[in-house]
């Protein structure tokens, strides 16, 4: 019999080692049920830094186009991009740019800032390999859902301040963006964001001291860090325990001077979009969460991404 793996030894926290210990099986189960023979993604390994990185490039139809970097959700914890692979597939068709799913590294092993580091070398190292692939890294765009729209924003604020690249534009999916609040003192929309379970992913993700950081709550952003970010464009799941947080970092974003549309999509439930992208995964989670969704979540995600998409046209056009 295969011995069980026990991430992370040295927690002892009763009830993040009753969470860790599921871990190793979901992650394992959860890629199971990937069919690698449907992705339409070029698995590519790149080197960064002394490490490996595997990432999925979906290719534009045209030559020197823009490039979008795709972050999965999943607390940080869980996750992959093989999972987001349509996803990836409908932005690059629907925009004609091409399209890189990220797979950075997972907490615990890898707690902040490793997942925000694999991402912004991951742009540095195209930017630097640009002509060989063919994007123009002039023109980058980001998206990214629930824990990978953090990194998004995280990214956009940090390219800013360094300067090395300038991202096009930005576009959260029900981001979460404040883990300075504990998820008993946020108000809750459904029952698919449990508190026990929001506690765990933050907890095992950044330090206490390290929470209140922009990079990883971007909502606690000075307006001077805002000022001269990418356009935004934020979508939040209407009956979510995050919708409230994204609505109000695009309030700030506009305060600041940022071209930012924000809005609550209808009837949606978090992770609607990776829902509906990747039924298999959909069809084994918890039936009595699914029997609280709209069963047009489906209608609205794809809408959801047909929207995200001309956002990104309409940007890099106007660059």
């Amino acid at each position: 019999m295969a011995k069980r793996v026990r991430l992370c030894p040295e927690i002892t926290d009763p009830e993040l080692r009753g969470f860790l210990d599921m871990v190793p099986s979901v992650r394992k189960y959860m890629r199971g049920i990937i069919d690698d023979s449907l992705l339409k993604g070029e698995k590519t390994s790149i080197t960064l830094k002394e490490r490996e990185l595997t990432v999925y490039i979906h290719r534009a139809e045209g030559k020197n186009r823009p490039v979008v970097f795709e972050m999965h959700g999943g607390g940080f914890i869980l996750g992959d991009a093989e999972k987001d692979d349509s996803i990836c597939e409908s932005i690059k068709e629907n925009a004609d740019v091409n399209v890189v799913g990220i797979n950075y590294r997972l907490s615990p092993e890898f707690p902040y800032p490793a997942p925000l580091d694999d991402v912004y070398d991951t742009i540095l190292f195209f930017k630097k390999h640009a002509a060989e692939y063919g994007f123009d890294m002039e023109k980058i765009g980001l998206i990214g859902f629930s824990a990978g729209a953090t990194l998004a924003a995280a990214i956009s604020l940090r390219s800013k301040k360094s300067g090395d690249f300038n991202v096009t534009a930005q576009a959260l999916h029900y981001p979460y963006l404040d883990s300075t609040r504990m998820p008993s003192e946020k108000k809750h929309y459904d029952v698919d964001m449990d508190a026990a379970v929001m506690k765990s992913f933050t907890e095992l993700y950044s330090k206490k001291e390290e929470r209140a950081l922009s990079y990883v709550s971007p909502i606690m952003a000075k307006r001077e860090e805002l000022e001269g970010t990418a356009a935004t464009l934020i979508l939040t799941a209407d009956r979510d325990a995050l919708k409230d947080e994204g609505l109000e970092y695009g309030e700030h974003l506009r305060a600041a001077g940022v071209d930012t549309y924000a809005a609550a999509i209808p009837g949606t439930h978090h992770g609607y979009i990776e829902d509906a992208a990747h039924e298999p995964s959909y069809e084994v989670s918890d039936m009595n969460k699914r029997k609280l969704h709209d069963p047009y979540f489906r209608v609205w995600a794809k809408t959801a991404l047909e929207i995200s998409a001309d956002f990104f046209t309409r940007r890099f056009e106007k660059e």
